[in-house]
């Protein structure tokens, strides 16, 4: 295993265990073994290498911004869900499919709000339609389309440009 896909499972298994809230040898083994098999599936060898100097260290200034931006948005994306669960927000006639435009994202960021979509509750990519450049998400309320495309691309231009574009 060289050091990148060493570098990204450790990652991947910290990111887990902050998840589940343990730290526990067995939860961080359960974590590295489910990050090896996600670092497996879904190789970033495709993509462009990361820059190296200046902006290798700018988007690493950046990043707890990110971090803090993605903890918020699960956290209030839990508490939606569970309003919905509990009946205090939107019905589930309204969940449906919404179309949100990739924009200047590079893969690598495609890749990222992809993968943010699918962790926030409420919301799952379904498809990334390349040639259209768009990515299909579904969204327990997508009463408002527009502006779950909005949230979309305001969390990447804020948050996420910075450290992947």
């Amino acid at each position: 295993m060289n050091h990148r896909i060493v570098a990204q499972v450790l990652a991947l298994a910290l990111l887990y265990a902050l998840m589940v809230g343990s730290f526990h040898p067995v939860d961080l083994a359960l974590g590295a073994v489910l990050a090896t098999g996600v670092v497996r599936l879904f190789p970033l060898a495709g993509l462009p290498p990361v820059v190296g100097g200046r902006e290798a260290w700018r988007r690493t200034r950046h990043l707890p911004r990110f971090a803090w931006a993605l903890t918020v948005l699960v956290v209030k994306s839990c508490l939606q869900v569970l309003g919905i669960i509990f009946g205090r927000h939107c019905r589930a006639d309204h969940a449906g499919v919404v179309e949100v435009p990739m924009g200047e994202r590079t893969a690598r960021g495609v890749q990222v709000s992809s993968w943010i979509m699918s962790l926030a509750p409420g919301t799952v990519l379904l498809e990334l339609d390349w040639e259209r450049r768009v990515m299909r998400m579904h969204a327990l309320d997508a009463s408002n389309p527009d502006q779950l495309r909005q949230q979309q691309e305001h969390f990447y231009q804020h948050y996420q440009r910075a450290v992947f574009p």
